[in-house]
């Protein structure tokens, strides 16, 4: 009888604690209903200590910290969100975060090789090579190729080459900038004018 009792600890202090997530969600919800975004994000804080990762939580964190007007945490948060898969927080974060500028360290994801997955309704992976400030793009059956000009504070551009330039179709100018790294991956947002493209890129 104890083995089955220590062989069901772990399971039920696991619905316990998705018990109270649920029940910490459910206040904050309450809570920005009522405009009351302070005491959201301590409830939302709460439930995040029982599920770090959950993207719903850390949306309406984001969300209510830019309401009170804490933009550079609000941000912060959203960054986390998207990168965990919410929709919603890249919407708020494009138009309220454009400015903002993390300024990683991005050294070790200079040189390599990498895959890409565009984070939208169809998510679009391939892979490319990066090596001595040029990016080897490999799509279809194509190689496309450009120069990396790196803008500092995680920011840069690529610049397709004249072969590259005559088999694409458009061209457009844009800037690319790292938000979060973990690991061996970074979180980008690819700015071109007022569109904002968000995705993952991890070193192979």
């Amino acid at each position: 009888m104890k083995r089955l009792i220590l062989l069901m600890l772990p399971i039920l202090c696991f619905s316990q604690n998705k018990e109270n997530y649920s029940e910490y969600l459910k206040k904050a919800m309450d809570d920005i209903k009522n405009k009351d975004f302070a005491t959201a994000i301590l409830n939302l804080d709460k439930g995040l200590r029982v599920n770090s990762n959950d993207p719903v939580s850390l949306y309406f964190k984001g969300y209510s910290q830019i309401i009170i007007e804490e933009k550079e945490n609000g941000c912060k948060t959203l960054i986390d969100a998207i990168y965990h898969g919410s929709n919603n927080a890249k919407k708020i974060y494009a138009e309220k975060c454009i400015d903002y500028n993390p300024k990683l360290n991005i050294d070790k994801f200079k040189s390599g090789k990498f895959s890409l997955q565009i984070l939208d309704a169809n998510p679009l992976i391939y892979t490319f090579e990066r090596k001595n400030d040029i990016q080897y793009e490999s799509y279809e059956d194509k190689i496309y190729t450009g120069k990396i000009i790196w803008l500092g504070n995680s920011d840069y551009k690529i610049i397709a080459d004249q072969k590259t330039g005559e088999i694409m179709t458009e061209n457009p100018d844009f800037i690319i900038r790292v938000l979060k790294i973990e690991r061996n991956k970074y979180l980008y947002e690819r700015i071109e004018d007022t569109q904002v493209q968000f995705g993952v890129i991890k070193k192979l």
